[in-house]
């Protein structure tokens, strides 16, 4: 079976888009009902990199003070 090349999309988002989308995949991940393991790890990777967005969101909103 041969495999399909994957896809890639860039997004530009906001903060407070950041934050909404990392405040539902923290929803999904708590109520996780045990589907594929492999969707568990890209939400856990996906959490981890907008945690780091959310960050930068932060401490540029101190800089700027």
């Amino acid at each position: 079976m041969e495999r399909m090349e994957e896809t890639n999309i860039t997004m530009t988002l906001n903060g407070r888009t950041t934050r909404a989308l990392h405040s539902a995949v923290v929803f999904t991940l708590n109520r996780w009902a045990g589907q594929e393991p492999i969707d568990q790890e890209q939400l856990l990777g996906l959490k981890t990199a907008l945690q780091g967005c959310v960050f930068e969101f932060d401490l540029n909103k101190q800089v700027d003070k």
